[in-house]
């Protein structure tokens, strides 16, 4: 049939687009995980970095997202998008995460004369329960433990 779509040259291109995208993203094959890491840079934005070190070294202090985005010179939009599209995190979670490695280290290296309650407040978990749930998860094991058994 000379009428079919098909014949039409825009309805074929797009007709091909569907059907090669359909068979490489719709079918399991080894071509998907090449096109999408090559879809996503490998290097983090300027931006990106200077918040994770600013992070690092203020970790102790309260900070709030407005004031890392206004550190990175981003708002606070881009910022949230910079931090899902390269770390597949947030910003804060990038922090609490921080912030639970330093405590993991205090509980690690202190002597029993420390409490867990003064770490944690110390790095800024007011929420007792919470931030032993997140300890756990992180590190298989109560933030007492930690401490009891230190290496």
């Amino acid at each position: 049939m000379d009428e079919h779509p098909l014949h039409h040259a825009l309805v074929l291109k797009q007709f091909e687009s569907v059907l090669i995208n359909a068979l490489v993203y719709g079918q399991p094959n080894n071509l998907r995980e090449q096109l999408e890491c090559a879809s996503k840079p490998k290097t983090l934005p300027y931006f990106v970095k200077r918040t994770e070190e600013y992070m690092r070294a203020h970790a102790h202090e309260p900070l709030s997202i407005e004031q890392l985005a206004e550190h990175a010179g981003v708002s606070v939009r881009t910022l949230f998008a910079g931090f899902r599209d390269f770390c597949d995190t947030t910003p804060m979670a990038y922090l609490r995460n921080l912030r639970l490695e330093q405590v993991h280290l205090e509980l690690s290296s202190q002597g029993h004369d420390v409490s867990v309650t003064d770490i944690a407040f110390k790095w800024g978990f007011a929420h007792l329960g919470r931030f032993a749930q997140e300890y756990k998860k992180r590190f298989g094991e109560a933030p007492s433990t930690t401490l009891r058994f230190r290496s």
